[in-house]
């Protein structure tokens, strides 16, 4: 008996010491990983095959690996083509700046040269503020003012801005909508600011002589701004994309820092709406959807009040 109770203790003991050799193998696997993933090496996976707790710790590990891979991803996509965006204007500035120092100029040209100086100046303070904008959304400070927004009115404001653009391109620029069901709760410099995003968008990539409506109205408990234009319509494989930032579709000609949607989108989200495309061919809509204001506070406004998102 006693050598039986020592040859089982000594059983037991060789195989305590393997299991627990190779747990602890396992955990500094583990702890190779995090390390790993704290330096900033994100391309190796991690990866333990059990099946108990401790497997499931490595992947909520590769989880974390693959999430913080895409951030740093984002991030120096970011960089670059903000780095992009910001190069051409000031580099086209320079090589004008040079040619103005030229005493033979004459006036004519030098007009058009600080006409299209002006331009690209337009385009830093623009990209410059878009940066801004994104920079205080993503650190949750950004100030939203919530009160009641009429969104009829709103459309006939953004109507009357791009009348003259629309004019030019021979694109008619309708409203439509109901002014007792029209009234969101938002923010109406930002609510505008969105509009003239989605405004923009249609004149800038629809083919001259295409109608574009600005609609106002009621979906059960959400007020609704709809952009909508008769134009080519925006490709299925590019529709999950648009809302990306500095994401411009393949091909297009047309100028712009590929941030306006992007901060549409995300300034519909703090203000408790949404942005969404539906697009086919031969119509593309964008449309804002705001929570939409009592009845009785929509005639008297009350006092705004100032909310901080995140």
């Amino acid at each position: 008996m006693l050598a039986a109770g020592a040859i089982a203790l000594f059983v037991a003991l060789l195989l305590g010491f393997g299991g627990a050799s190779v747990f602890a193998r396992r955990i500094r696997r583990l702890e190779r990983a995090a390390d790993r993933i704290a330096g900033g090496q994100l391309d190796e996976p991690v990866v333990d095959r059990g099946s108990d707790e401790l497997a499931q710790l490595a992947d909520a590990f590769e989880r974390m690996r693959r999430r913080l891979a895409q951030l740093e991803h984002a991030r120096r996509e970011f960089i670059a083509n903000a780095s992009h965006e910001l190069r051409t204007p000031i580099f086209s500035l320079g090589g004008f700046l040079e040619l103005m120092s030229d005493e033979e100029l004459d006036a004519e040209t030098r007009r058009e040269f600080l006409v299209t100086m002006q331009s690209q100046v337009e385009r830093l303070t623009k990209l410059a503020t878009d940066l801004l904008d994104l920079s205080r959304l993503d650190a949750g400070r950004l100030r939203i003012e919530v009160e009641p927004v009429d969104l009829l009115s709103l459309a006939e404001a953004l109507a009357d801005e791009f009348a003259a653009r629309a004019w030019t391109r021979e694109q008619p620029l309708t409203v439509d909508g109901s002014a007792e069901s029209s009234f969101a709760l938002g923010d109406e410099e930002r609510v505008l600011q969105i509009g003239r995003v989605l405004v923009e968008n249609a004149l800038r990539h629809t083919p001259a002589g295409t109608p574009i409506r600005i609609r106002s109205h009621r979906e059960d408990e959400r007020a609704v701004l709809e952009v909508e234009d008769d134009g080519p319509g925006i490709p299925p494989e590019h529709a999950n994309n648009v809302f990306e930032r500095f994401y411009r579709l393949e091909g297009t000609s047309a100028s712009g820092s590929g941030l306006g949607l992007a901060i549409a989108r995300e300034l519909a989200e703090a203000m408790g709406g949404t942005l969404e495309l539906t697009a086919r061919p031969g119509r593309t809509a964008f449309v804002l959807r705001l929570p939409a204001a009592p009845a009785a506070a929509s005639p008297s406004p009350p006092a705004p009040m100032s909310v901080i998102p995140g």
